[in-house]
């Protein structure tokens, strides 16, 4: 049992990695800046019954140095002929910029993230686990002994 809540934590924590390369690039900290125009949309079948929407298009950078032709966008409301602001991922692909992809990916970040810390502490052996619930005690009790602004450390 300790192995797989081992393997499920490394799985959901590679899973968060993942999600932060994607986030960075919507945050605009990350990847090649640029419009993509749709050439034409559709809608797609994602699953437990839903639909979202793919455009293919074309990606210009802004400097204009990269194109391409054949670029692709899962764009929720996306339709032919209209600009996005994107960024290219570093695992391939585009994402859109702006602050609605950025707290998404955040928030599955940190559902991910949360997940696989369980699995990790789940799987870890009995002493660890009193350890690490040691040091988490100390620390509240230090952080309730001196709050904020009290003049003892921090």
């Amino acid at each position: 049992m300790r192995f797989l809540s081992c393997c499920a934590a490394v799985f959901f924590l590679a899973f968060a990695g993942v999600l932060g390369a994607v986030g960075a690039s919507a945050a605009g900290l990350a990847g090649v800046p640029g419009v993509f125009t749709a050439r034409e949309c559709h809608l797609e079948s994602s699953g437990r019954g839903g639909e979202t929407t793919s455009c293919s298009g074309v990606f210009v950078s802004d400097d204009g140095t990269l194109e391409d032709r054949h670029a692709n966008l899962s764009w929720p409301g996306g339709r032919a002929g209209r600009e996005a602001r994107v960024r290219t991922v570093v695992l391939g692909g585009y994402q859109r910029q702006g602050a609605g992809e950025v707290a998404l990916i955040l928030a599955l970040m940190g559902a991910v993230g949360a997940v696989g810390l369980v699995c990790g502490v789940a799987g870890s052996p009995p002493r660890v686990r009193e350890r690490m619930a040691d040091a988490l005690g100390r620390a509240v009790d230090r952080r309730a002994a001196f709050p904020s602004g009290s003049g003892g450390p921090s």
